[in-house]
């Protein structure tokens, strides 16, 4: 991993709700992502606070 490269802003959590439906919108289809799109909406889904 090269350090000289500059990081990326934090998703807000409006964005990371967003991007975990999209996630699961993508696991739900066959396809060679699915598994990865289902196994990212979880990683995601359990660092951010659930929605109330």
């Amino acid at each position: 991993m090269e350090h000289d490269t500059e990081r990326l802003r934090l998703l807000t959590l409006d964005e990371a709700y967003e991007l975990i439906r999209v996630l699961r919108t993508a696991a739900e289809e066959d396809g060679a992502v699915a598994r990865d799109a289902d196994r990212l909406a979880r990683e995601i889904g359990a660092r951010i606070p659930s929605k109330s």
